[in-house]
């Protein structure tokens, strides 16, 4: 995986974020906005007790309006601030979310052989989640932080510069205490999340199994182990909390301190000097301090953590395993299929999945591909729609090679053998979306299809919704609405990976009558399964091993005394 500086990271959050840059430019103005009514409140205050020292009724009470003003104004700056930096970040998260999403899908094949889907569902969902925890925790107020801690310096030095530096030799001492504090947060809140992961892997594990457990009577030793997990998970959670709390009450502590410092100093000393107001100001100042000093190291874990979230985030985004396109625009006439001594394996040091295949699939022909499981059947689906690239040989749709055609996609419709259903209308699963499909093209593909047969028992039809994974249809039903999209979409070429399913004798009635009408109108290539499927193709291509063994009809592979008749005289499944 590309390691990524940390300059280039944020240069390329920058680009994602630039489409808000001016929510950005104006809460960057709000926040200084915000320091200056924030800042500017100790000058006030400072003036309103000097009045009532010098007993000015009149300028208390005009002083009193000015800092009520200023109270007002910092709140609905803070306020501004707060929501635009917010809706910045969500904006530009959700942007970025998109971003990874389109990425992924594009994503050949291969790619996800070697990453599991599981890690790229982190990516995709917590990475950019924890990115938008931690610039709205974190990011969004470290440099509020950062200005505070300068401004309250400035304006300490502005009305006493001796006072100044007891504040001074308290400041390192709390930064020097929470950096201890905070690197032993750290490591215990990185021990607390793998507690945490082992004890969800643990009970999901338990629950997924849960038939298991009550079948051989291991529910005591199951909890008992659990309840080992979690007492782990427990006690560092504990010490986390320990050393939380105590970050908080050693740095209240050390105010305190300073406060006492002050009023020692003032009161023994200079209390000639210094005048009450100054003193009412700083202790209102020490504790202000404080607290963005303490809460700096949180928010540079967090700072950290973004980072970290920035760099799975922006290498995945970098991953250059694109299916690109080619330039040549496939035309619909006469677009055969033709491999040109084929060869292919998935992983380059791998075992060959294929080995030298040669074959022609006209326009308008079935050609029916089988075998036993793992003789490479299905492969040779996922070479001509490019599902994987990376073979040696050639291979043609009509006079183009596939690496150079620029619509391949839009020239072939796949039907899987396991049915994917989207969790939402059956009119949309047909669609997929695609404006092209009218009405009319909708309701073609379902009377060819034989959905028409069997939609309107549904409620609304069409507009039936669907659940996820389709689980309220059955499984044939399933099969004709994904037959139903491949006419809609009306691409020349249908590759089929035939279902094997049991399924009720009349919906395998409408089935069949399907595949003979989607048999007349493309060009087929079917991993077939049915023997009535494979009887009734044009060519038929027998593999075994990678290699195919025998071509032809049915009627002449029967007539053969070889593997194609072995298969089909033992019974034997073509799977």
């Amino acid at each position: 995986m590309e390691q990524l500086s940390n300059k280039t990271l944020i240069r390329e959050f920058w680009s994602h974020a630039q489409p808000y840059r001016k929510s950005y430019y104006a809460s960057f103005v709000l926040m200084f906005t915000t320091l200056f009514f924030d800042l500017a409140r100790p000058f006030i205050l400072k003036s309103g007790l000097d009045k009532i020292t010098q007993q000015d009724l009149a300028g208390l009470h005009f002083i009193g309006m000015i800092f009520l003003g200023f109270v007002v104004m910092e709140y609905i700056s803070r306020s501004i601030f707060s929501y635009l930096i917010n809706l910045a970040f969500l904006r530009t998260i959700s942007r970025i979310r998109e971003a990874i999403f389109s990425h992924v899908i594009q994503l050949k094949m291969a790619y996800f052989d070697k990453n599991p889907v599981g890690a790229l569902l982190t990516r995709t969902v917590n990475d950019a989640e924890s990115l938008g925890n931690s610039l709205r925790s974190g990011i969004a107020t470290v440099f509020v932080d950062i200005l505070t801690i300068i401004g309250i310096i400035f304006v300490m030095m502005t009305i006493n510069l001796q006072l100044s530096f007891i504040i001074m030799i308290a400041v390192p001492i709390v930064m020097i205490t929470v950096r201890w504090f905070g690197k032993k947060l750290r490591s215990w809140y990185l021990i607390v999340r793998k507690k945490l992961a082992t004890s969800n892997a643990y009970m999901a594990e338990g629950i997924s199994g849960v038939e298991i457990i009550q079948l051989f009577n291991h529910h005591d030793h199951s909890s008992q182990e659990f309840e080992k997990v979690n007492r782990e998970y427990r006690r560092a959670t504990i010490f986390a909390n320990i050393y939380d709390a105590s970050l908080y009450a050693v740095v209240d502590a050390v105010g305190s301190i300073t406060i006492a410092a002050l009023l020692y100093w003032a009161l023994g000393y200079n209390f000639g000097i210094v005048e009450a107001s100054v003193i009412i100001v700083y202790i209102d100042l020490v504790e202000r301090i404080f607290v963005p000093v303490r809460d700096l190291s949180g928010k540079f874990a967090t700072i950290q953590q973004a980072l970290a979230a920035l760099q799975r985030i922006f290498s995945l985004l970098h991953v250059p395993d694109i299916i690109t396109k080619g330039e040549k625009k496939l035309e619909d006439k006469n677009l055969s299929i033709e491999f040109q001594h084929v060869s292919f394996a998935y992983k380059e040091q791998g075992p060959q999945v294929l080995e030298d295949i040669n074959f022609k699939v006209q326009p308008g022909e079935v050609v029916a591909l089988v075998g036993a499981t793992g003789s490479g059947k299905s492969t040779i689906g996922r070479l001509f729609t490019r599902t994987y690239d990376g073979y040696k040989g050639h291979i043609y749709i009509g006079e183009t090679e596939i690496s150079d055609a620029q619509n391949l996609r839009e020239k072939i419709a796949i039907i899987h053998q396991d049915v994917t259903l989207f969790p939402t209308t059956i009119r949309e699963n047909i669609t997929l979306g695609n404006p092209n499909i009218t009405d009319e093209d909708v309701q073609n593909a379902i009377a060819i299809t034989r959905v028409d047969r069997w939609i309107n028992d549904l409620e609304n039809g069409l507009d039936f919704e669907i659940k996820e994974n389709g689980s309220n249809l059955s499984s044939g039903q399933g099969q004709l609405i994904v037959f139903a999209r491949a006419m809609a979409h009306n691409t020349p070429i249908v590759l089929m990976d035939e279902a094997t399913a049991n399924i009720d004798s009349l919906t395998e009635k409408w089935i069949q009558e399907a595949l003979e009408e989607i048999f007349k109108r493309k060009t087929v290539v079917v991993v077939a399964h049915r023997l009535s499927t494979i009887a009734s193709a044009d060519l038929i291509l027998v593999m075994k091993n990678g290699e195919i063994m025998e071509r032809g009809t049915h009627d002449t592979l029967m007539k053969k005394d070889g593997y194609y008749r072995d298969l089909v005289s033992s019974a034997q499944e073509f799977v």
